[in-house]
């Protein structure tokens, strides 16, 4: 969650400035809300795939065998 601290300021300026900007700037500051948002969610689902791929890997690997005595 530490990673997303930046990216969720990020989010919260584009928003403030997107409710006080004027009606031709409101489009772009709207699309550019979209496109940080869209671009972090996908970074996030991302991430939660690899750690269940990964979860999953280590819980279907076998475990090593004992050593030979």
């Amino acid at each position: 969650m530490k990673r997303e601290w930046p990216f969720l300021a990020l989010e919260v300026l584009l928003l403030l400035v997107l409710l006080q900007s004027n009606a031709p700037e409101v489009w772009f500051w709207f699309i550019a809300l979209l496109v940080l948002l869209t671009w972090r969610s996908l970074a996030l689902r991302s991430r939660l795939e690899q750690r269940r791929q990964s979860q999953a890997q280590a819980a279907t690997a076998e475990p090593p065998p004992p050593p030979a005595a």
